[in-house]
């Protein structure tokens, strides 16, 4: 099982118009760090009505209707992403399949990321826990399945 660490920052703009009667809706931003090799995604985190009203492509319809069949949409106040590929060179986000469930009131949070172009395929279930220096800047919530004060980048 490859190393993974996801953390979660509050969205400042969440709320807030960007665009004419455009709304962010994301409650939370965050960034999904892979080991060996390095791999970097970002996911923004939606209830779950809109995180489905924002699938695109045909796998994320593939995803949504699998999904239907699952008791994950019924969780209350679940929070779901979709994810991106974050290339820190060219500064390019690209959408990859997969999806980040994140269970609020069981602190539970479940990812799979199926990006076969760069070798990363997976799912793994996580618990979260708060950070104890929120702020700016800082994250808000923390997964992991290593001690990251041991990991080298």
């Amino acid at each position: 099982m490859r190393e993974i660490a996801v953390r979660m920052f509050i969205n400042e703009k969440f709320a807030g118009s960007y665009g004419n009667m455009v709304f962010n809706r994301a409650a939370y931003n965050g960034s999904i760090e892979l080991h060996n090799p390095m791999q970097k995604y970002l996911v923004d985190f939606y209830s779950y009505i809109h995180w489905e009203n924002r699938a695109q492509t045909q796998e994320q319809i593939d995803i949504v209707n699998e999904l239907i069949n699952t008791d994950l949409p019924k969780a209350p106040n679940i929070l779901m992403s979709w994810i991106l590929h974050w290339d820190r060179d060219a500064k390019i986000k690209q959408t990859v399949p997969g999806f980040c469930a994140y269970l609020p009131d069981s602190g539970e949070m479940h990812l799979r990321i199926g990006d076969e172009q760069r070798g990363t395929k997976g799912s793994w279930d996580l618990s979260v826990r708060h950070c104890k220096n929120a702020g700016p800047k800082l994250p808000v919530f923390i997964a992991t399945n290593v001690d990251l004060t041991v990991w080298q980048q």
